[in-house]
């Protein structure tokens, strides 16, 4: 009998899953949208339901495209969305909305616990901040409060009815001793109640079974195997064939993010992390930029609306046809992606998104090619950041997410950064496909060195020389920008 893996993306505003057999051929796909709210300024939020019913519709979609039955489903794994907090009670029952990675709101316990620490350790998004937050303004929740859930550990318990496994179970985490000091520290900065933090499965072992409510929710058999879960920076690393130490990406989805394999640990620049790969082994250095596509995509509607409603989709493909039509440099034009604030490579929650020296003569795409630009200026900052903390360097670097099918765009990547970039086939289920592949080396059907062979990639672009001064120049005048702007942004969003 064909055996399968079922495999999410669970990202920011939806959710992909994907059914892939031993060869890591993808057999079908489908996916759900889910909204974002703001109640307040700052304030990110989404609701669990829409989680949770999103995961189970895309699940029976996925079966019923396909054609195969439950009981070909071997394993099943979640990529998801970092940094989100939900707290739940002993029974599992959501006391508050997910507070998204997004947000926003826990500046003043970032600020406190970086004081308490004498270092800047954490960012506002940072779990043990919202956490801090919740027990200071929410108190009566806090209490409450048996469990705080990242996407991951809600989805997982909501397939098994695990909420927490056995410390003493071989699968925890065991933190590089550097990261857990921090973790350590940050935690006891921060007035946190240790017990409420659930341990971590590594992605490769099984975190439990689904059990009769999450089969029946799912449309799936009970009894099959749940892999712990991955945020979406290690899944998109390990989609991208980005499993062996010196290998990087990049990922272009509604956030974008650098990941560089590396095996010690290094003091990053702020806004920098280190966490965990699929590779135990090794550890990803990161940095994340908050708005990626989103900041495309805001362009898009704000400028192309008319187009957007007519085209639906297929705007896409309309405006990189288009923006071709821009020579490089966007006839000095400037934009910054700083929508949601920012955390790497400029760590700062007041920034704010922004187009610069706009003329008479630019034209409604000279803005969607300023943005594209602006996140390749982003994304070459912390690739800087990298080699400047780490004293390694790149020659090139795999890019995956629904940014990289643009050509177009990858051209300019390759222009802005210098390196060789890479693109992967099925691009847009990178995600789900470094989910899959935690599954598939859990079930025994490979190992971290032939990982890649569920990779296979399909178009590379190299850096055109011509254009290494124009962008080098604009870089430099890009960082620039936030230099001359952040004192402003403090005062008119601190």
């Amino acid at each position: 009998m064909e055996e399968l893996i079922l495999a999410y993306d669970f990202g920011t505003s939806g959710v992909k899953a994907i059914l892939i057999d031993r060869e890591g051929h993808v057999l079908s796909t489908s996916e759900e949208a889910y909204p974002l709210f703001n109640p307040e300024p700052l304030y990110v939020e989404q609701s669990t339901d829409d989680y949770w019913n999103a995961v189970c519709h895309v699940t029976r979609k996925v079966m019923e495209t396909a054609g195969r039955s439950p009981e070909q489903v071997k394993g099943m794994s979640f990529s998801v969305q970092a940094y989100n907090t939900i707290p739940v009670d002993k029974e599992g029952n959501v006391l508050h909305s997910a507070i998204s990675w997004l947000d926003g709101r826990a500046q003043e316990e970032a600020e406190a616990i970086n004081h308490a620490c004498g270092a800047e350790l954490v960012r506002s998004q940072d779990f043990q901040c919202r956490m801090m937050w919740v027990k200071n303004k929410l108190p009566e929740i806090y209490e409450k409060t048996y469990a705080f859930l990242d996407c991951s550990g809600f989805l997982q318990y909501k397939c098994t009815g695990v909420m927490f496994v056995d410390k003493d179970y071989d699968g925890i985490v065991r933190h590089n001793p550097v990261i857990q000091e921090y973790l350590d520290a940050t935690v006891a900065a921060a007035g946190i109640d240790q017990a409420k933090l659930p341990p971590f499965v590594e992605p490769c072992r099984v975190y439990g079974l689904t059990d009769k409510r999450g089969a029946a929710d799912l449309g799936l058999r009970e009894g099959i195997p749940v892999f712990g879960g991955m945020s979406d920076v290690p899944a998109a690393a390990a989609g991208c064939a980005c499993t062996k130490e010196g290998e990087a990406h990049l990922y272009l989805g509604t956030s974008g993010w650098l990941s560089a394999l590396i095996r010690e640990p290094v003091a990053g620049a702020p806004g920098s992390y280190l966490i965990s790969s699929i590779n135990p082994e090794l550890l990803i250095y990161g940095g994340c930029t908050n708005s990626c596509c989103k900041m495309l995509n805001w362009t898009i509607d704000r400028f192309f609306a008319r187009e957007h409603e007519e085209l639906g989709a297929d705007i896409f493909s309309y405006i990189n046809e288009e923006v071709e039509k821009i020579d490089p440099g966007c006839d000095g034009l400037y934009a910054a992606p700083w929508l949601f604030g920012e955390q790497f490579p400029v760590c700062d929650a007041n920034a704010r998104a922004m187009f610069f020296n706009i003329r008479e003569d630019h034209s409604r795409m000279h803005f969607i090619e300023a943005a594209m630009e602006s996140i390749c200026f982003s994304m070459k900052w912390q690739i800087e950041l990298f080699m400047k903390d780490t004293g390694k360097s790149l020659d090139e670097i795999a890019v995956n997410g629904g940014g990289s099918l643009s050509d177009h765009w990858m051209q300019m990547m390759a222009d802005i950064t210098g390196l060789v970039v890479n693109v992967p086939q099925e691009t847009c289920h990178s995600g789900a496909i470094g989910a899959g592949i935690a599954a598939a080396i859990g079930l025994g059907w490979c190992g971290f060195d032939d990982a890649g062979t569920f990779i296979k990639f399909d178009k590379t672009f190299f850096p055109r020389k011509e254009y290494k001064e124009l962008y080098e120049e604009k870089y430099g005048r890009f960082k620039e920008l936030y230099a001359i702007s952040k004192e402003i942004f403090k005062k008119l969003n601190g």
